[in-house]
């Protein structure tokens, strides 16, 4: 098993495979169709000559604004068998956001859902470079918007005269992909042909396989969509379903209806799954494997109860995906082993080594250049800080045990450090989402009287649920080191999130100790090291 020679590593050497072998499979079903590999090969082409009759040229960008549909896969393929450069934008984008990737990509076209046309609207006088408005549904929401921008119907796109195939080399860009900021503005990360593909594959892994059925649920605006999702099934000839979002109830009911046979979920996905209250047939579906990242916290009650087994998987924007973890080898918590084709090391702040155990900073360095970012595009200061003498210094921190199994320990500028101890915020929360009432956590520092750190942790109560404050401080007594148990807790109806869903830790932090947190030290609860 392994993935092709980096000369293959692009997506029309992947469509001139899978059209020689499987041309009349059917490759994608979705909400609004279905098409077989040589249908969604030449509608990709029409497309991508309708771009070309746009002016969107070889290896400039074209935006793309739209929500999970067959039409939204095509526009990608499309663009990247055109050797263009696809800008995928997040659907909540509004507001500076929305512009920000506009006029930073520097796109000239944007393909977009009719619904966010009035989102354009707003901001069309903040518009630099964008030229042409492509509708996805009635043009006529655009109405308002012709005279200062071209606006056509995605009908005409998709009816165009094909596009020649392209020669694309593992170095074009193939996307750049904004990562949302949690502190700053989103940087785009330039992403090839062969970083995406490196990023999609699993030919290093058992599964998927020829005749796997593969059911997509995330937003393919994000990677593990788009290319975890879709472009994995292409690669790996397996039919791929695509759901318009995750839904709970939805969930079971399509896994069974399409046959479906692999996934991959946000380790919040599996949680959601988990709280349904229990049923007879639970066990009773065709899905064989989910993928994680990051793993439930009750993986063994996961498999237990729905017959799946599970793998866990790690990587990002910059570097695709760098550990694999097997179904056989998935512990609590743990991101994977090395992926061939990538050397890995965990630094300290000083850019040592560290042993095992101990938590540092994960550096990556491709075997091939070409399968990371090339840099972030217009930054290149950001640019030189990231990539420094080939590694790629991902600002995540991570310890391995001694198997040489990595386990995800923070973000770097989240850990905290409090009376000495350093202190994974990632690892807190993990706990505390393991209590029957809690929905989800975020853990923060907040400044300390005897400086460093004291942990705060934000909890958002499940539905129709209460929380006793004493009470979640006793079950975390009974999951953490002494030290690692949070002093302040506040409750909230939800977390503060940017539009990819990440948390605002800044805002959290910023917030501070107010009236509305409840101290356990005020509460008369103090812990010492006898207590751990």
């Amino acid at each position: 098993m392994g993935l092709p020679d980096v000369q293959r590593r692009t997506i029309s050497a992947v469509y001139e495979r899978v059209l020689e072998s499987i041309p009349d499979e059917l490759a994608q079903i979705g909400p609004d169709g279905r098409y077989t590999v040589a249908e969604s090969y030449a509608r990709s082409l029409r497309i991508a000559g309708g771009l070309t009759q746009l002016g969107v040229g070889r290896q400039q960008p074209v935006a793309l604004l739209l929500d999970n549909s067959l039409d939204a896969v095509h526009a990608w393929t499309g663009a990247a068998l055109g050797g263009m450069v696809e800008v995928p934008v997040n659907t909540a984008y509004k507001g500076s956001f929305l512009s920000h990737i506009l006029n930073d990509s520097g796109a000239s076209t944007l393909v977009l859902d009719a619904a966010c046309a009035e989102r354009v609207a707003r901001i069309a006088d903040d518009l630099t470079a964008l030229r042409t408005l492509v509708i996805h549904g009635d043009p006529a929401a655009a109405d308002e918007l012709r005279g200062r921008f071209r606006v056509l119907g995605f009908d005409e796109l998709a009816t165009a005269k094909p596009a020649a195939p392209q020669h694309l080399d593992p170095a074009d860009l193939m996307a750049y992909m904004y990562t949302s900021g949690t502190t700053g503005v989103s940087k785009g990360v330039l992403v090839s042909h062969a970083h995406a593909y490196t990023y999609a594959s699993r030919e290093d892994q058992r599964r998927p396989h020829a005749g796997d059925r593969i059911l997509v649920t995330l937003p393919l605006f994000h990677l593990a969509g788009q290319w975890y999702g879709v472009y994995q099934a292409l690669i790996h000839e397996s039919r791929c379903v695509i759901e318009p979002g995750f839904s709970v109830s939805k969930f079971w009911p399509t896994v069974r209806e399409h046959g479906i046979t692999v996934t991959v979920t946000l380790g919040a996905m599996a949680e959601l799954l988990q709280q349904r209250p229990p049923e007879p047939g639970d066990a009773d579906n065709p899905l064989e494997l989910a993928v994680m990242a990051p793993l439930a916290s009750d993986i063994a009650g996961f498999r237990r109860r729905f017959g799946v087994a599970v793998a866990s998987v790690y990587g990002m924007s910059e570097i695709g995906v760098v550990l694999n973890g097997p179904p056989e080898t998935v512990a609590g918590g743990a991101a994977g082993f090395p992926r061939p084709g990538f050397a890995l090391r965990l630094v300290d702040s000083a850019g040592q080594d560290v042993p095992a155990g101990a938590v540092g900073e994960l550096w990556v360095r491709p075997d091939e250049p070409s399968t990371v970012l090339s840099g972030y595009h217009n930054l290149p200061e950001k640019t030189a800080e990231t990539l420094v003498d080939g590694w790629v210094h991902t600002g995540d921190a991570f310890r391995t045990d001694a198997r040489g199994r990595f386990y995800f320990s923070d973000r770097i500028k989240d850990a905290l450090r409090r009376r000495g101890e350093n202190i994974s915020s990632f690892e807190v929360e993990r706990a505390i989402n393991t209590h029957p009432a809690v929905y989800e956590s975020a853990v923060v520092g907040v400044p300390s009287d005897l400086t460093e750190d004291e942990i705060k942790a934000v909890v958002v109560p499940r539905e129709n649920t209460t929380l006793d404050p004493p009470e979640l401080i006793g079950y975390l007594v009974d999951h953490l080191p002494y030290f690692m148990v949070p002093r302040y807790l506040e409750f909230r109806d939800e977390l503060p999130k940017t539009p990819t869903q990440k948390v605002h830790k800044h805002v959290l932090r910023d917030a501070g100790v107010h009236d509305g947190v409840w101290d356990r030290e005020a509460a008369g609860i103090v812990l010492r090291r006898a207590d751990r």
